[in-house]
């Protein structure tokens, strides 16, 4: 079994783990896109001109407003971190996992929605990190044709 290392969040005077994997991102994905998911985390909305397009910068990148938080994304997507976490934990203790419900976490949640925001993305982000490849680093090489 793997050993997992995982952050706690404090809820109401009471420490859940949470943790995000890939498990949790299919059923992230299952309710939105992963794209539309860390902007709604983030806060972000793409500008859009009077056509409905979106406006670009002038470096060509999609403009983005932010302080817009989607709160039910927040709260779903801490959810399911957290109840990723109480499963591997009781994976590794040899128990049944308890749960608990989006209702719960949301009502029972009291911090600033910048804080829950970096707390759910840094979680959320960690699943993209591309870790650095050893054989590339040695020297190896792919062949490409000419």
């Amino acid at each position: 079994m793997r050993k997992v290392e995982m952050k706690e969040i404090e809820i109401d005077g009471e420490k859940y783990p949470y943790y995000c994997d890939l498990f949790v991102l299919s059923k992230i994905q299952d309710r939105m896109s992963l794209q539309e998911f860390e902007r709604q985390v983030i806060g972000a909305v793409i500008v859009r001109t009077e056509t409905g397009e979106p406006e670009y910068d002038k470096d060509g990148r999609i403009v983005l407003e932010f302080d817009h938080y989607v709160i039910d994304t927040l709260i779903m997507g801490l959810t399911l971190m957290i109840n990723e976490g109480l499963q591997i934990k009781a994976d590794e203790d040899g128990q049944q996992a308890q749960t608990v419900s989006e209702a719960d976490i949301g009502r029972r949640l009291a911090m600033p929605l910048n804080e829950l925001s970096d707390i759910v993305h840094e979680a959320f982000n960690r699943c993209f990190v591309v870790k650095k490849n050893i054989t590339r680093q040695a020297g190896t090489r792919k062949k490409t044709s000419r």
